[in-house]
């Protein structure tokens, strides 16, 4: 069940000045055939959707060890998989809808956390809630959930599709349509209090959220064509900030600390993966090859990522917030 895995690949190119590529290292983390999907990262663990069993299951790398253990069994779906410290969450398909389950690491047992005739999609988690996306009304609704005293909460906003919802600590942010086009809104959790956080007519999309920095992906600056760019609110100073400017798309953002990763197409085209220091403004390109690359996560110093094939583990010079 458990194997191996130590090959590391040599670092891939393009590092700016504050990056040297030598203290790099880019690392196959996943192994067997199939796809390999939504890779989430905390601590020295990482997770992932994998279909090497013909169906998707939920795989577990473990950085310390360097071992790999499939953490779902049965004949239905188990699909993108978050963690938090012990914890392990997923959309499960085994009641014929998406209903969400967790694995504790340090129990070694599986549970249904939220089962109902709905389908639940867009996990998050955060320490102590939960958040998604319930397809129930046709339209979709954000639902944040504390799992201890088994409370939910609808972001309710009339017959307006809501979707892509993200937690920290404190806040709950997500894509709402109720000014026609995408917003972001955000929801203070301990205040109770709702703020929409962005008002251009275009489309913002793909909110995440870390302490009190809130980053997206926005069409603000579009031509003819879509043009993502990435943004960002400090809801500390109520200031918003553009961190990408290109001619080409950036997109699902993730934050850690001081560091952004993102998807960016700017190559011709193809999807890399991307890291900006929001200290010193310097962008980096993490991946430089022939192959896209897809959904990076990103805890500390490290940055997890896709190719559909397999899973990587970008291991980065020490530095940003802690």
């Amino acid at each position: 069940m458990k194997t191996a895995i130590r090959a590391v690949i040599t670092a891939i190119l393009l590092f700016p000045a504050f990056v040297n590529a030598a203290d790099v290292t880019i690392t196959r983390i996943s192994n067997g055939a199939g796809t390999k999907q939504f890779p989430d990262i905390y601590g020295d663990r990482v997770v992932w959707q994998d279909t090497r069993n013909g169906k998707a299951d939920v795989y577990l790398y473990d950085i310390a060890s360097g071992t790999e253990t499939r953490i779902t069994q049965g004949g239905h779906d188990h699909k993108k998989p978050r963690i938090f410290g012990d914890r392990i969450y997923w959309q499960d398909y085994r009641n014929g809808v998406s209903d969400i389950y967790m694995y504790d690491l340090a129990e070694k047992k599986e549970k249904p956390v939220v089962v109902s005739p709905t389908q639940k999609i867009d996990l998050a988690v955060s320490e102590r809630y939960l958040a998604w996306t319930d397809l129930g009304d046709g339209k979709g609704t954000v639902c944040l959930y504390d799992p201890a005293t088994k409370r939910e909460k609808r972001m309710t906003s009339g017959q307006a599709p809501q979707g892509f919802a993200a937690l920290s600590a404190q806040y709950l942010v997500w894509k709402d349509e109720r000014n026609d086009s995408g917003d972001i809104y955000l929801y203070d959790i301990a205040k109770g209090k709702e703020a929409r956080i962005t008002s251009n007519p275009e489309a913002q999309w793909s909110p995440a959220a870390y302490g009190n920095l809130v980053v997206w992906e926005d069409n603000r600056n579009k031509d003819v064509l879509p043009n993502y760019d990435i943004y960002l609110y400090d809801t500390a100073t109520g200031k918003e900030r553009q961190l990408t400017r290109s001619d080409a798309n950036q997109r699902f953002p993730r934050v850690w600390g001081t560091r952004v990763v993102f998807v960016d197409n700017s190559r011709a085209e193809a999807e890399d993966i991307h890291l900006l220091d929001l200290v010193t403004g310097k962008e980096t390109a993490l991946t430089h090859g022939t192959t896209d690359y897809y959904t990076p996560a990103i805890y500390g110093d490290r940055v997890v990522f896709s190719d559909l094939k397999n899973i990587y583990l970008a291991t980065l010079p020490a530095g940003g917030a802690r």
